[in-house]
């Protein structure tokens, strides 16, 4: 490897919003990327130039998208098919041209995490504690059981025809390795000390293990160990061979990609760093190059060749991204003292090799440094910020499987606690009742350990919030900073019972039920508060205007007071009449409109700017047509119209426009080409026209001179039209609240939902976990 380049970015792919759990690399027609993510969806990524786009994005999983796989051409896929192992214990698998499943296997009873095809077989592993071999098609052929925790890493050793003569390696949470043939173990491997994750062949005589103990070990497969590769520093996630066989690549939750030679047991070739905590899985192409999936919900591809390497200023800011990625002291520096660790001259002295890691004081910060032996010098790593615990990527291990949350509970004095795991994308009462089942307690204890894990959790604000959450939301604006806007409180009232919680039984904030307690039932509908778009950073906005009102046609250009007049609009307190020079800012370029429009988003929170919005003529059919023309015009357009709802100036216009309104959303859900949908900012728009359809049914359904059944009758056919289209959680949320507000105690919207087969796409949603499934039931009663 010393003749050829390191290994260098080729492109970062965004598009998930949430961890890339997974990622393989397949045919589909020609090589290709699949990634599956914890926000619930798979993509598929096909080549581009030198980069790759987003051709696919599949729904339909309940839960979390754990384990990702490409299958070969069959009869009934004759393209070969995607598929993704998920949180509810199911297996689907995707034509790779439809977004929704055209099939599902079931037959595990917990989360899929680990997923590997070969001609006419699927292999998978759960945290059920088995594995479990099918036929192509679906059919089981085996089931393997016998490890005492998850099945967290799967592998063909030997995959003949015939079924009877495959050979399978299974990895598992109990910290042994199992090699298979039908449904008998005939060898185990013990050496690693924690969780087995990760398992690649090299041949048929030997394979490779990784481990949350750091290590990885070759074993050949009588059931020795002949090497163990140190080098990580933290748990082991993700292996994968070469195409040459000599060489393999690993990575983990040290924020590392590392590359490794067979042969070499006692040097890393060359590490990569991440600017993400961690970096879940990993996968080679057929010329060489990785692709990794990682905390912050990234693809990326590193290469070798010059050729396909990222150009110069995209490196430079990779490195910057990196290099200014805050570490976790407690990752590398346990319990050193800063002032014991050695100042900047030390980095003249060359590193004894790859991947090596260096602290070093400047001043009052401390710094990490890594050797790269292909570029011979020290690269900084990160800041080290001190032992700051765990990052909020990382997740907690109970018995082999991964939660965002292990609770302690003290049932009774003198004995131990019990362990109370949870996920945030579960129902806490589940999570409450099979806690009770598993440790034999009294139904008595139900509500006082819901409620405290709903207040002990971030249940009320996630996106596996319960039914008891209130609709807010974490999404960031993409052009005003890090403020992400929230909307009005009080939307969904809430059933928590417990107002200070530490302990559900002993601690000194517990509650104590006077009688035996019944679970409370919540009801979402009807929604009385407008939801609006809040925070921005005025800051950036202006200096975003000032930087394109320098770059257009000079006669569009305005002086900098007659700006700053214009950003003034926004404050509530501004004496302005109107919006000032908003004629001018609508005839920008369109790509340069949007931070003028997000002025207008703003401004139009406020009565008196909302009631020159309405009253303008002609201005709304002008911004619906200048939300078409690009996706950040799209959202910031969309936002506007959701605020003119709240104001009694503006809600007769918006009642008297509610055709043309509903006719562009339609047209922006339904028409749209892919330089709309696959753009980042997609989302966005999504909830944008969630929250149109959410503020008109809570206008319709709270004044009574606009619940005609005309106005019912029209957002109800819309939501209709567009509730298949919606890929966004929150999006969906509320555009099913949305449906409950207005059928809430109206039997003419009851009456309009029947008759337009409304429910049948209700139906679809309530068995989706978290906040979705609870409304969508909430909406069947209603249709009842």
């Amino acid at each position: 490897m010393s003749s050829k380049m390191p290994y260098k970015l080729r492109c970062s792919m965004a598009g998930h919003s949430k961890d890339v759990r997974s990622v393989t690399v397949g045919e589909l027609m020609e090589e290709c990327v699949v990634s599956g993510s914890r926000d619930k969806t798979a993509k598929l990524w096909l080549p581009e130039g030198l980069g790759f786009v987003c051709d696919q994005t599949y729904i339909g999983n309940e839960g979390y998208v754990s384990s990702v796989a490409i299958g070969g051409t069959s009869d009934n896929f004759p393209g070969g098919c995607v598929i993704t192992g998920c949180q509810d214990g199911k297996i689907r698998v995707y034509n790779p041209g439809s977004v929704n499943p055209t099939s599902t296997f079931t037959g595990h009873s917990d989360t899929v995490c680990a997923l590997i095809t070969r001609p006419g077989f699927l292999l998978s592993g759960s945290w059920d504690k088995t594995a479990r071999l099918w036929q192509s098609d679906g059919a089981p052929i085996v089931t393997l059981s016998g490890h005492a925790a998850a099945v967290w890493a799967i592998e063909f050793l030997h995959c003949p025809n015939s079924a009877s003569e495959v050979l399978i390696l299974t990895g598992s949470a109990d910290k042994t390795i199992k090699l298979w043939k039908g449904d008998s173990p005939f060898q185990s491997f013990k050496g690693h000390t924690d969780c087995v994750r990760a398992l690649a062949v090299c041949d048929s005589n030997r394979f490779l293990s990784a481990a949350n103990d750091a290590t990885i070990r070759l074993w050949i497969t009588s059931g020795d160990c002949i090497a163990t590769f140190y080098g990580h520093t933290n748990y082991i996630y993700g292996l994968c061979m070469m195409p040459d066989r000599n060489v393999f690549v690993s990575c983990g939750e040290d924020r590392s990609l590392r590359i490794w030679k067979l042969d070499v047991f006692d040097e890393c070739q060359q590490t990569v760093f991440l600017p993400a905590q961690s970096v879940w899985s990993v996968s080679v192409m057929r010329n060489g190059d990785i692709v990794t999936g990682s905390s912050d919900g990234l693809v990326r591809i590193f290469t070798q060749s010059p050729e396909r390497a990222a150009n110069a200023e995209v490196l430079q800011a990779f490195e910057q991204e990196l290099a200014q990625t805050s570490l976790n002291a407690q990752l590398e520096l346990g319990g050193i003292k800063a002032s014991d660790l050695p100042g900047p001259e030390s980095l003249f002295e060359p590193g004894t090799r790859e991947g090596q890691t260096k602290m070093v004081r400047n001043g009052e910060t401390v710094s990490c440094y890594s050797w790269s032996s292909g570029d011979s010098e020290w690269t900084k790593v990160g800041d080290v910020v001190g032992a700051a615990g765990q990052s909020e990527a990382t997740k907690n291990l109970h018995e082999g499987k991964e939660y965002d949350y292990v609770f302690s509970v003290d049932i009774e004095e003198g004995k131990p606690p019990l362990k109370l795991p949870y996920n945030t994308s579960e129902d806490p009462w589940l999570a409450a009742q099979k806690f009770i089942h598993k440790n034999d307690l009294s139904q008595y204890h139900l509500d006082t350990v819901a409620n405290f894990i709903i207040q002990n959790s971030k249940s009320g604000t996630s996106d596996g919030a319960s039914q008891t959450s209130n609709m807010s939301n974490t999404y960031v604006d993409p052009f005003t900073g890090g403020s992400r806007y929230v909307p009005s409180s009080g939307n969904v009232p809430s059933n928590i019972a417990m107002n200070v919680a530490e302990d559900p039984f002993t601690g000194s904030g517990r509650y104590i039920p006077a009688g035996q307690p019944k679970k409370p039932e919540p009801s979402l509908f009807p929604v009385k508060d407008f939801l609006c778009f809040d925070q921005a950073k005025i800051e950036a906005i202006t200096s975003k205007l000032r930087e394109f009102n320098e770059k257009v046609d000079p006669s569009l250009q305005l002086s900098d007071a007659d700006l700053l007049s214009f950003v003034q609009s926004a404050d509530p307190k501004s004496t302005i009449q109107g919006i000032p020079h908003l004629e001018t800012f609508l005839r920008w370029p369109s790509d340069m409109m949007f931070p003028a429009l997000d002025i207008l988003r703003l401004a139009s929170r406020h009565p008196h700017m909302n009631r020159f919005l309405s009253e303008k003529e002609g201005l709304l059919d002008v911004l619906l047509a200048v939300g078409r023309s690009t996706v950040p015009n799209c959202m910031m357009i969309f936002r506007t119209i959701a605020h003119l709802s709240m104001h009694k100036s503006a809600q007769q216009t918006l009642m008297d426009h509610r055709e043309a309104i509903f006719a562009s959303v339609l047209s922006v859900m339904t028409e749209s080409d892919l330089s709309f949908t696959k753009h980042s900012q997609w989302k966005h728009v999504e909830v944008a026209v969630s929250t149109i359809i959410l503020n008109f049914s809570i206008l319709i359904h709270s004044t009574a001179s606009f619940a005609t059944v005309e106005a019912k009758s029209s957002l109800l056919c819309t939501i209709g039209k567009i509730l298949s289209k919606l890929q966004e959680e929150e999006a969906l949320f509320r555009t099913l609240v949305a449906v409950g507000t207005l059928l809430a105690d109206d039997n003419d919207a009851v009456a309009i939902a029947h008759s337009i087969e409304l429910k049948s796409k209700i139906d679809y949603f309530q068995n989706v976990s978290g906040k979705v499934g609870e409304c969508s039931k909430q909406i069947l009663l209603l249709l009842k």
